[in-house]
Formats: C-alpha cells, structure tokens, sequence
C-alpha cells in the first residue's frame, strides 16, 4: 500500500514538473513532447522505479531540464528536422549521463563532436554559448570560426588540440587545457591549470596570463603544489587588493599592479615567493572561520560492508578544508575561495571500524559538470583498492564522472 502510494505521488510530481517545462517555453513544445515521448520509451529516466519515487529527485528534475534544452536547440537548429528523429533512437545502456549524450549525439552530429562537449547540456547555469558551440561543430565548423563572447587567443595550434581535450572539462577549461597544450606543455600541466588554479575560469588580461604559461612551461618540471602556489602569489601581487594580500592597511590596489613574469629566473621567483612568506603572510590575523556556503545538490554516501562503515561528506566550510588539510598532510586549504564560490566542491571520505574513526581520501567534484577531478589519499598518495571501489559505487550513485585527468 506505502509502495504504490509513493509511487503514485512520485508520477504526480513529475507529470506536473514535465508540463511546466514544456509550458515555459511554448515555440518548441513539439519538439520537446518528442524527445519526452522518446525518453519514456526507450528508457527509465522518467519511470518511477520505488517507494521513493526515483534514484533521486534531483536526477529526475535533471533529465527533464535536458530535454527541455535539447527541445529548445532543435528549434534553433532547425524547426522541423534533426539530423535523425527520436523515433528512431536506440539509447546504450548505462547511467543518464550516458542515454542523454547519446540522444544529443543522435539528433545533432552531422559530424563527430568531442565527447567532453556532451556535458554542455547537463551544466549547471542557463548560459547558452556552450550548446551553441556543440551545435557549430555537429555542423562540421571549426571552433576558429565560432564567435565565442569574450575574448580568447583562438591560435590554429589551441583549435587542434581543443578537440582532444579530456573528457569532463567544460568548453572554458578545455580552451585554456589546449592553450597550454598549444604553447608546448604537457597533459598533467594543462590539467594541473585547469583545476587547481584561478587560470580555470576566463580572466582579465589574457596577455600576460599566457606570459605565465609561457614562464611555467619554460621551467618545467615543477611539481603540482609549486604550480598552484606560483599561480596564487602572482594573483595577489598582481590584481588582488592588498587590504587582501598583506592584511589591514593594505589599501585598495593590489602590491605590484605591474608585476611581471619577463626577464625572471625560476630561482629568482622562488625567492620573491620565500620573501613574501617570510615577511608579509605573518601580519595577516591566523586563520579563523569566516566562511561557509550552500552544498551542492550531490548527494552523501554511506555503506556498510565487511565490518566498516563508510561515509562521503561535503566539507562547507573554511575550517572544515583546513582540518581536512592538516589531517590528510595535502593543500586543500587552498580551495576555499573555490569552494565558497562553487566553482568547486571539496568531500571526504572516511571508514568506521569498530570505535576507529579515520580519514581516507579527500575528493574534488566541479558541481557544474559533475566531474571527480581528484580523488587522494594521505600525503597525496593513491586511495587502496577499497576506498577505489567505494568512490566507484558513489560516482554510481550519484551519475558523477572520473576524469581522464585522474
């Protein structure tokens, strides 16, 4: 009786969710009653599966909101005609992330797309430049040729490497992942850049940050950490105000507004970077709680199974990372302006066995593509086996993606 009563109320709540998607935006409500017709018949996405209605609410209303961009699209694209009608699509198996892609592949590729792109649809956020540039290059055209909204130094060699990008990365970071590329340094740095550093999201001043790149790929090797903190200290001289960077009194320009990277040695930056340790970071106030934010709409994770309880949290607040930091000997203090501003989302994972509670592995998930960019144990090590299997299951649940950049 519960079963079918929540069933029942599960099918109400997304029949009326499916009108009103369809209702807010009326000139492509054809296209969006074929591809929702589509969907229930090929596959589970939209059936209420148990007492509780679905896998999650939030994958549901997610599935939903898909159709409904791939419906407005359409229009654009063509108001009668896709490359192939729904009818005729045959969904793989596999999580929603999968079925989805494929149905955008099926209705849009006159030719082959880069698979990271798929994940323009499932974004968080309603800009729509990013599944204008799917539709540019399912129509054959070259990236060069597409009018991006902000300006980018779009060589022949970033257009080249753009469509290797590893999957997971949004169209921004797979730009500035090929600009890196292009300018001859390696996957790990492009990756490293990517994820971990402020050059992840579109900046003023475009000139000098490839003049950073040019610095570090000149210099390479340097390890992971030395990257992302060169990439900070020369934020803070540079463009953050120094109220920020020094402490109280600092004024409102940053310390160096014409900080440069020309003309300087490795060796010579380090020691820049040593100085300003030494001499400025010690008048800031210690570190306090200061900051929390909102959680994602990822969900938590607990298992029981041989003899352990495992659990996967979201950290949401400044002393949460810190302590995450100075538990597990790694840099995720670092990620705090990242995390309040949820560009990213910091968890942790950690087993109960008998009374002993410890920490196993902090994860990086970017909420807007859902994507594990990293998964670390203690010092950076690699997770065991068992802590693999129970991120799996949790990627799983979750329909999260494991970059190639792992």
């Amino acid at each position: 009786m519960c079963i079918h009563h929540g069933r029942r109320s599960s099918k109400v709540w997304l029949d009326r969710l499916i009108r009103e998607s369809a209702d807010c935006s009326p000139r492509h409500a054809r296209n969006y009653w074929q591809i929702i017709d589509a969907v229930r018949r090929s596959t589970d996405l939209l059936r209420p599966t148990s007492v509780w209605g679905f896998s999650t609410r939030e994958q549901a209303a997610r599935v939903v909101t898909v159709c409904a961009r791939i419906a407005l699209h359409s229009y654009v694209w063509h108001p009668d005609q896709w490359e192939q009608s729904p009818e005729h699509w045959r969904p793989p198996s596999g999580n929603a992330h999968k079925q989805l892609s494929s149905l955008v592949h099926h209705l849009f590729d006159r030719y082959l797309v880069p698979s990271f792109m798929t994940n323009v649809w499932w974004a968080e956020g309603e800009e729509r430049w990013p599944r204008e540039l799917y539709l540019h290059l399912a129509r054959g055209a070259g990236i060069r040729s597409f009018p991006l909204p902000f300006d980018f130094p779009l060589t022949k060699p970033v257009a080249r490497w753009f469509v290797e990008a590893p999957d997971g990365m949004s169209p921004f970071q797979a730009l500035r992942w090929s600009q890196v590329r292009a300018l001859g340094g390696d996957d790990r740095l492009g990756c490293q850049i990517v994820r971990r550093t402020i050059l992840g999201v579109l900046l003023e001043d475009e000139p000098f940050w490839e003049s950073v790149l040019r610095f570090l790929i000149r210099n390479m090797p340097i390890s992971n950490d030395e990257i992302t903190t060169i990439i900070w200290f020369i934020r803070c001289q540079r463009f953050v105000p120094g109220e920020y960077t020094w402490g109280p009194g600092g004024g409102e320009a940053p310390l160096q507004p014409n900080f440069s990277v020309r003309g300087r040695s490795l060796m010579s930056l380090r020691r820049h970077m040593a100085n300003w340790r030494d001499e400025v970071r010690p008048n800031l106030p210690p570190p306090i709680e200061t900051k929390s934010w909102e959680p994602t709409p990822i969900g938590t994770f607990d298992f029981r199974g041989n003899d352990a309880v495992w659990t996967i949290r979201e950290l949401l607040t400044d002393r949460e990372l810190r302590v995450e930091g100075d538990n597990m000997h790694h840099c995720v203090a670092d990620y705090i302006e990242a995390c309040a501003t949820r560009k990213t989302s910091i968890w942790s994972m950690r087993v109960l066995r008998g009374d002993v509670r410890r920490r196993v592995m902090t994860i990086e998930v970017e909420p807007e593509s859902k994507t594990i960019w990293q998964a670390q144990g203690k010092r950076n090590a690699r997770p065991n086996s068992a802590a693999q299997e129970i991120l799996q299951k949790w990627a799983a649940q979750e329909q999260l993606i494991l970059s190639e950049c792992m």
